[in-house]
């Protein structure tokens, strides 16, 4: 018996090492591995987002690379049309701080209706809209009355110029887009006048262009070609399609061009139109009220491919013309000598 537990005791595993004294404590031998691993795999790896979340912002396009017709840009301006239904346009040239102070000094023209939905004015809970003709004397004499003499001047001169200026940038995106179209017969877009919309926002509220509107509101807001939108002030900028939804920060350096029911009709469906839940974030500073402008419209150059394509002769009738041509002229000689 005591032989077997000799035997025993010789066959049983070894104990632990003790551990290794140190300035700091008592460690294991080991730790000092362990350690160098635990430091490698606590270091965030890089990431990199997935490709199709950086899909998801419209195109960023400068204005002046549409009129030199740059075909990378043309190229973007017409992928984001089609997969989002909006397009940044960047160098646009329009100073918002000019639009800033003339509205400033005419904030009154809001109070036309005295808090009444009008055809000129809209109040919503936080905000305000004041629709700007062209065309409409009513409307004017309505402004004269809220605003002095000189007021109106510089208010009405300011409005024009906004007008006329977004007019032009709707018309050459029109010629851009008309110009690479597919040679399909397409519906004409009739053209009207332009609408210029003016929001003033109150502080702390939510930049919202459209709250709770009706459907035949929403149906009546998407009938254009085209929207602009110039933000007075940097905010994010929230926009809504039947396929898509997004949110992007945008500045008075941007004009945000919205894709309207007529223009997805004219396109054949190729490009998407955005509807008409346009949310703003603003950052606000200070007491002061929020603007934004928006330019409504139905340029006449989405009817310049129509035209041209009514008027061009293919190569072979070219062709066929040319040999006519040479034969009358045969005949001609032919007879001349005869």
């Amino acid at each position: 018996m005591a032989i077997m537990r000799t035997k025993s005791l010789l066959s049983s595993p070894a104990p632990p090492p003790s551990p290794i004294p140190t300035g700091k404590g008592v460690r294991s031998a080991a730790d000092s591995t362990f350690s160098e691993y635990i430091d490698k795999s606590i270091q965030i790896p890089e990431l990199i987002l997935p490709e199709c979340l950086h899909r998801l912002v419209p195109a960023n396009i400068d204005y002046q690379s549409l009129v030199s017709r740059d075909g990378d840009s043309v190229k973007r301006l017409l992928r984001s049309a089609a997969e989002f239904g909006v397009i940044r346009i960047s160098g646009h040239g329009i100073l918002a701080d000019q639009i800033r102070s003339t509205l400033d000094k005419t904030e009154s023209v809001f109070r036309i209706s005295d808090g009444r939905k009008t055809e000129y004015c809209r109040h919503y809970v936080d905000s305000e809209e004041f629709v700007w003709r062209r065309s409409d004397i009513a409307m004017a004499e309505k402004c004269q009355d809220v605003l002095a003499a000189e007021k109106y001047r510089s208010f009405s001169q300011e409005m024009e110029n906004v007008t006329s200026k977004l007019e032009a940038i709707a018309e050459e995106l029109a010629l851009v887009i008309s110009e690479n179209a597919s040679k399909q017969p397409r519906k004409k877009i009739q053209p009207r006048e332009s609408i210029l919309s003016l929001y003033r926002y109150n502080r702390h509220s939510r930049m919202d262009q459209n709250p709770s509107l009706s459907n035949e509101e929403i149906r009546e807001s998407c009938g254009y070609a085209l929207s602009l939108h110039l933000i007075v002030e940097q905010c994010e900028f929230s926009v809504q399609s039947e396929s898509s939804s997004m949110s992007f920060n945008t500045s008075p350096d941007t004009i945000v061009v919205t894709i309207g029911e007529q223009l997805e009709e004219w396109s054949l469906g190729v490009f998407k139109s955005a509807s008409e839940q346009v949310i703003c974030e603003p950052k606000l500073h200070g007491s002061r009220p929020s603007f934004s402008v928006e330019l409504k419209c139905w340029p006449k150059n989405f009817n310049h491919g129509h035209s041209k394509i009514n008027k061009t002769i293919s190569i072979a009738d070219q062709i066929l013309i040319i040999l006519l041509i040479a034969f009358l002229y045969k005949i001609f000689v032919f007879i001349s000598f005869a």
